[in-house]
């Protein structure tokens, strides 16, 4: 019974921690991505409603990290970052961010990604993609 319950807290910290692999081969498939969706004002609409559903309870309505989660973290805690600045530190690309979305970032404290969410397959994360593109203000 130890035993049996030693093994299975063993495979559970080992699932919540990511591996080498893991935090360095995302940045670099999501480089080599292209998005096969146009940022039409129809994907910028389907966009705007996964996000307000999906990420803007943490990110902010206006994607800029201002939010009532971000506001009860602790003071250590991973925050949301503002997608409306010049700063991505998990890549700027739109491979880059589609990766961010699909598989989390931050380990198993901080966003989850969506992959495997019911209805929301790879089109829909492109489309959220375009979504935030479109929160940057123009140069």
């Amino acid at each position: 019974n130890f035993f049996l319950r030693t093994a299975i807290l063993l495979l559970l910290a080992s699932g919540c921690t990511p591996s080498k692999t893991e935090t360095t081969s995302a940045p670099v498939e999501g480089r080599s991505l292209q998005n096969p969706v146009s940022p039409s004002e129809a994907s910028l609409a389907s966009g705007k409603k996964l996000y307000d559903r999906l990420c803007g309870d943490c990110h902010g309505s206006k994607g800029d990290g201002v939010s009532e989660i971000a506001a009860a973290m602790s003071g250590n805690a991973a925050r949301p970052p503002d997608l409306t600045d010049d700063k991505w530190d998990h890549g700027s690309t739109d491979g880059e961010i589609f990766v961010s979305i699909r598989d989390g970032v931050g380990g198993p404290a901080a966003m989850k990604g969506l992959n495997g969410r019911p209805g929301v397959g790879p089109t829909e994360m492109w489309h959220i993609v375009n979504y935030v593109r479109s929160l940057r203000p123009a140069p």
